[in-house]
């Protein structure tokens, strides 16, 4: 088992297992550290096995954890200019994630939550005029619109940053995303029609201080389950957002009126896709459930169980890359036709990621940029793809016999 897969382990919800992490040779550390800082599991290994922790590990997490109470207020300080240019204009909006998965559901406490971004979802006649808004406010695009987004191009205030190395540097700045879908279905080939309500159902809270609009509590866990399977679907998909959703479905597995109120919300039937990421996250973190959540991760359809049986760890192996979420993908779909665009598209995703120059550098420096970003996103995605071949193929073949197997 790689450090990573052990640390995950010690983070169960069922019992402590927190002595395992003792098994983890002194020399591992740094590396995993970097690898906890990128999935943004750094906080909660901190605030989970303090106590078991190596010194100096524990120490570098106590930094960590001071640096990003100092960020939470600079993400208060921006979310409220933000808040108040929209308000100014009369322009509607809820936040999505971050600090609206509020504590102690989806974490101990705010202050051990990594948050990098402020997403908000604005309906469409509020759209352009939260975009215009905000770049008077002196926010600018970093990337240029993507029609396969889900958001317009991400906003930062900060020009002159420099990336140091550091997840936690309280300078990191802020982006700001404003989504205007909740779930793209025509790009994952996945109807979720229970989305179609979460605007009129929209609630709020005074967090901080702040009046914040925000999905309401059986909404949110929706849209948190649904943006963990979106990356997973990718191929993308961040630890801490399972863990997040694990958190949660251990802190409600009593909450009957919640979980009754979320199935009632599809209409009696249980939503699959939501489903699958619930069996993920007790999977990796052995969390208790409510018996709702409990018989929906039950009835699961047999191509989607049998996925999680072969492949439910494939996301864990950082350390080789895979494409074996493509199998669960397709396991949602049941025409040739999308299955076919969703094979292609995850096989050769070679689309070059557009950035804006928000420093307006002349045009020769500019072009000299893009194009050595082009000709390093083309080796990168090659060579990534090389790797994956092999152990696609592989598990291709795995994954056929398993069906043929049930099939007989």
């Amino acid at each position: 088992m790689t450090p990573f897969r052990l640390l995950i382990r010690s983070l169960s919800f069922r019992e402590d297992r927190g002595t395992e992490l003792q098994r983890i040779p002194s020399q591992e550390w740094p590396r995993l550290l970097e690898i906890c800082d990128r999935t943004q599991m750094t906080l909660s290994i901190g605030v989970r096995h303090r106590e078991v922790l190596p010194d100096p590990v524990r120490d570098r997490i106590d930094k960590n954890i001071k640096s990003n109470m100092v960020r939470q207020d600079v993400l208060f300080n921006e979310y409220g200019l933000i808040a108040s240019t929209l308000q100014k204009h009369s322009i509607g909006f809820v936040v999505l994630k971050g600090f609206t998965q509020i504590a102690p559901l989806y974490v101990p406490d705010q202050c051990y939550r990594p948050q990098y971004d402020i997403d908000l979802y604005c309906p469409p006649e509020f759209l352009e005029p939260a975009r215009d808004a905000l770049l008077r406010s002196g926010l600018t695009p970093v990337r240029a619109f993507s029609k396969h987004a889900d958001h317009l191009p991400p906003m930062i205030r900060n020009k002159n940053w420099k990336w140091r190395g550091d997840y936690f540097d309280s300078d990191l700045p802020l982006t700001v995303e404003v989504h205007f879908r909740f779930w793209h279905a025509q790009r994952e080939r996945i109807a979720v029609p229970s989305t179609a309500g979460f605007w009129q159902r929209r609630t709020r809270r005074n967090i901080r201080g702040l009046d914040v609009p925000m999905l309401d509590l059986a909404d949110s866990i929706s849209y948190s389950a649904l943006h963990l399977m979106r990356h997973l679907l990718r191929g993308d998909v961040r630890t801490y957002h399972v863990y997040e959703v694990a958190h949660f479905l251990h802190h409600t597995r009593q909450d009957g009126a919640l979980w009754r109120e979320w199935l009632d919300r599809h209409s009696g039937t249980v939503p699959h896709i939501e489903s699958a990421a619930f069996r993920l996250a007790r999977e990796w973190f052995d969390c208790e459930v409510h018996p709702v959540v409990d018989e929906a991760i039950r009835s699961l359809p047999p191509k989607v169980q049998r996925w999680f049986d072969l492949f439910g760890n494939s996301p864990l192996a950082l350390e080789r890359p895979n494409k074996d979420e493509l199998f669960l993908h397709l396991s949602f779909v049941p025409d040739v036709r999308s299955r076919c665009i969703i094979f292609v598209r995850r096989m050769l995703p070679f689309r070059t990621p557009c950035t804006v120059d928000v420093q307006r550098r002349s045009s020769l420096p500019r072009a000299v940029s893009g194009a050595l970003r082009q000709i390093s996103f083309v080796l990168n995605r090659a060579s990534h793809h090389g790797r994956t071949i092999g152990p696609l193929l592989w598990n291709l073949l795995r994954w056929t016999m398993a069906n043929r197997k049930y099939a007989a």
